[in-house]
C-alpha cells in the first residue's frame, strides 16, 4: 500500500452522520432534547421530488423509488459543524432493530467532505474498493454536489461529497 503524503490529503471534514429512525417525530424530539437544532428540513423545500427522483437513491444503492422524511440537525452556530442527517425511510421501509444486525436502524453511513471526488474514487478503485456508483452530480438543498458511496472493509458505508456550487 502506498503511503499518503500531505499533498495527497483530500478529505476535509466529516460533513454529516446519518441516523436512520423508525419514527421521525419521536427521534427529532429526542435529538432536540439533547441539544440539536434543525438546520435544513427537506420537507420544507419547495422541491417535492422523492430522494429517488433527485438521484440520491442510486448513489446510496437504494431503489429508484426511495423516499423518506429527513432533516439536517446541528449543534451550535458554527456553519462548518458536523451535521446529523436524521431520516425515516418510508420507501423502502426499514425493519425493526435486531441486536447485532448490521442493517439495523441507527448509524447508516458517514459522509466525508472532500476537495475532489474523482481523485478519491480513483484511489479507492486502485486499492480494490468498489463504489455503488461512480461520482454522481446531484442537486439537494439548493446546491449541487458530486457524491459516491463505498463500503469500508467491515461494510460501513462511507459517502464522499464534493460541493460544486
Amino acid at each position: 500500500m502506498n503511503s499518503i503524503t500531505d499533498d495527497d490529503t483530500n478529505t476535509l471534514q466529516i460533513f454529516h452522520i446519518n441516523i436512520n429512525c423508525s419514527d421521525f417525530e419521536r427521534a427529532l424530539e429526542f435529538y432536540q432534547l439533547i441539544g440539536f437544532r434543525p438546520m435544513l428540513d427537506f420537507d420544507a423545500d419547495s422541491d417535492t421530488r422523492t430522494f429517488g427522483e433527485r438521484g440520491i437513491g442510486a448513489v446510496l444503492n437504494l431503489p429508484e423509488n426511495a423516499a423518506g422524511r429527513a432533516m439536517l440537525l446541528t449543534l451550535g452556530d458554527n456553519p462548518r459543524a458536523t451535521r446529523l442527517d436524521l431520516i425515516e425511510w418510508q420507501q423502502p421501509r426499514s425493519q425493526a432493530h435486531v441486536r447485532g444486525d448490521l442493517t439495523r436502524l441507527g448509524l447508516a453511513r458517514i459522509c466525508l467532505k472532500v476537495k475532489d471526488c474523482e481523485k478519491v474514487y480513483r484511489r479507492l478503485l486502485e486499492h480494490g474498493f468498489n463504489s455503488y456508483t461512480p461520482p454522481t452530480r446531484i442537486e439537494l438543498g439548493g446546491s449541487y454536489q458530486i457524491v459516491f458511496c463505498c463500503e469500508d472493509p467491515d461494510g460501513t458505508v462511507i459517502e464522499f461529497m464534493e460541493f460544486v456550487r
